[in-house]
């Protein structure tokens, strides 16, 4: 693959897993990774890494506590390689929560969490003045030393835009000018949810948001803008997407 996708990882613990935290399985993912590629792990830690070629959630299943499903975007493919490629030679590569050392039970490549795509596949598409977003997980944009928990055009679609620049083989004819003046919301119900990511309690919101690109936009401009709302589903929006804030599917 040389687009952005996603997988889901399923492991069996011998044990309940109990008080478990993003911080705790951020963490155990990192060295997960670091058993199969030492250097991406490597990299992941680097301070001049920017922007994260990866999305980590966990997706609950209830009555399950010995079981830990991961559902991972990946924005960067070719960084990923080695890893996937020992896990397909091992049979999987465990993950170690604590004392406890997680059986890896399989790695999903379908399902509603789980999709692939090319950079330019994002792009083609017919132009629209219409985006739909269910966030999922709580959402929220760091703003000076505060979380804002609100769905404001300009901090979705120029966070998006940072990450297709970072990853994306060629940009979008879009600037962040266009994005500031013509993206707009048209419609939401949200709620507020305080997501805890193990150090502190941040407040974020969860639910649909309709948005409205605005008279003006030129045609290769939706396009891109777009390509951003569909790039969402594999990098997530927002803060801490690597903890499972900001999980988003794009609507209908």
């Amino acid at each position: 693959m040389s687009g952005p996708y996603s997988v889901v990882l399923r492991f069996k613990s011998p044990a309940p897993l109990n008080d478990l935290t993003p911080e705790i399985v951020h963490a155990a993912f990192l060295a997960h990774l670091r058993r199969g590629d030492s250097s991406l792990a490597k990299l992941l830690h680097s301070s001049s890494m920017g922007q994260r070629p990866f999305s980590l959630a966990t997706l609950g299943y209830p009555g399950q506590r010995d079981r830990l499903t991961l559902r991972v975007g990946i924005l960067s493919p070719t960084l990923f390689e080695q890893s996937w490629s020992r896990w397909e030679k091992r049979g999987g590569i465990s993950l170690s929560i604590g004392r406890k050392l997680l059986r890896p039970v399989a790695i999903e490549k379908s399902g509603p969490w789980i999709g692939e795509s090319g950079w330019m596949r994002l792009l083609k598409q017919e132009p629209t003045k219409k985006i739909k977003l269910f966030f999922y997980t709580p959402t929220a944009f760091r703003q000076g030393d505060t979380d804002l928990p609100l769905p404001v055009p300009r901090l979705v679609f120029r966070g998006l835009l940072a990450r297709w620049s970072a990853f994306a083989p060629f940009p979008l004819p879009l600037n962040t000018q266009t994005i500031d003046r013509k993206i707009a919301v048209s419609s939401a119900n949200i709620q507020t949810r305080i997501f805890f990511d193990g150090r502190a309690h941040i407040p974020g919101f969860v639910g649909p948001v309709e948005f409205r690109v605005l008279r003006g936009a030129s045609a290769d401009e939706m396009r891109a803008i777009s390509a951003l709302a569909d790039l969402a589903f594999f990098s997530g929006v927002g803060r801490k997407t690597t903890h499972g804030m900001g999980l988003v599917r794009r609507l209908a």
